[in-house]
């Protein structure tokens, strides 16, 4: 993906997992939110970030983007609500790309 899309698109997305961790750690309703299935891949994952690795975390580059994306991740869960054609995805993965395809 290194080359199609921007630095700041793939760290967001490398640091998916992390971003997890992170809002558990800063957001007590965020961990209380999660699914049985979502606690038991966090604790597999490194369990909830200390404050100071928190603090690593949201430092680092590509960080508020990977909380972004993971808080619309999870919006997504929502089964009542509709989903876009593929057509809608593959438009906005174009505008992010580096070069048109």
């Amino acid at each position: 993906m290194r080359g199609l899309f921007a630095d700041e698109v793939l760290d967001a997305i490398k640091l998916h997992v992390d971003a997890k961790r992170y809002l558990c750690a800063t957001r007590p309703d965020y961990y209380a939110s999660l699914s049985a299935d979502s606690k038991r891949s966090l604790l597999l994952q490194g369990g909830i970030f200390t404050d100071e690795d928190a603090a690593r975390f949201i430092a680092q580059p590509g960080s508020v983007g990977a909380v972004s994306l993971r808080l619309w991740d999870d919006l997504a869960k929502d089964a009542n609500k509709a989903t876009p054609p593929l057509a809608h995805f593959l438009a906005r993965a174009q505008r992010c790309a580096l070069v048109a395809a």
